[in-house]
């Protein structure tokens, strides 16, 4: 994958993590704030959440007192009260000293892991129960393949999914110089966290592929 200073958008900003699991409604909001590059009005989010507009309302008022949302008035030149934008809250970017500490834990793990791929995906399967939840309710195929799309981004990913297709673009990586080092426990652990994800969100049976630096500058995820 590419370094961040290459990409012109720079990497996806982490994520703040929830102090508490937040139910599927408002984690579908949360999700969908966090899939989009510009700020978005209540309506906006309600037509494409297909849930009322003051449902909606509710779910990102509590998700800015959360810390996981901002807002902002929107600008306007007509008369009233202009419509709030609200985005995604960015988390401090991760220092230096605890990229090493994960390339230091791969290295472990490769060096001392009688199969260090199998140790890898455990561990993102439980990365992935200790996010979502144990018991995450279903939903609907596509909804899930935009849940984990939405997940990667708020790790640091940069994400670029295409319209068509099953090929999900991964131009930035949190954990690059890990990744660089042992790709295959650091990538294994990626693939674990998407599997899982799907399992848990009721799509256990499709399947996923993560292709490492499969094109220049960029990893393949292959979501059904």
């Amino acid at each position: 994958m590419k370094n961040s200073e290459a990409d012109p958008l720079g990497p996806a900003p982490a994520a703040p993590t929830p102090a508490r699991p937040l139910s599927t409604a408002r984690a579908a909001v949360l999700d969908l704030l966090r899939s989009r590059r510009v700020p978005c009005t209540v309506d906006e989010l309600a037509r494409e959440t297909g849930q009322h507009s003051n449902t909606v309302r509710e779910h990102l008022e509590a998700l800015v007192l959360e810390g996981l949302a901002t807002h902002a008035p929107a600008t306007t030149t007509r008369r009233g009260r202009p419509a709030k934008l609200y985005r995604a809250a960015e988390a401090p970017e991760a220092s230096a000293p605890y990229a090493a500490l994960a390339a230091t834990l791969a290295g472990e793990i490769a060096r001392l892991a009688p199969d260090p791929v199998a140790a890898g995906k455990d561990a993102g399967a439980r990365w992935a129960r200790g996010t979502l939840g144990p018991s995450a309710e279903r939903v609907p195929a596509r909804d899930a393949r935009r849940r984990v799309v939405a997940e990667l981004e708020g790790l640091g990913f940069g994400v670029e999914a295409p319209a068509s297709g099953d090929a999900v673009r991964l131009v930035t990586c949190p954990l690059l110089a890990a990744a660089r080092v042992h790709s295959d426990v650091v990538c294994a652990v990626h693939a674990g966290l998407v599997e899982e994800a799907l399992r848990l969100l009721g799509h256990g049976e499709l399947p996923s592929q993560l292709e490492p630096f499969a094109e220049p500058g960029a990893c393949l995820l292959r979501l059904p």
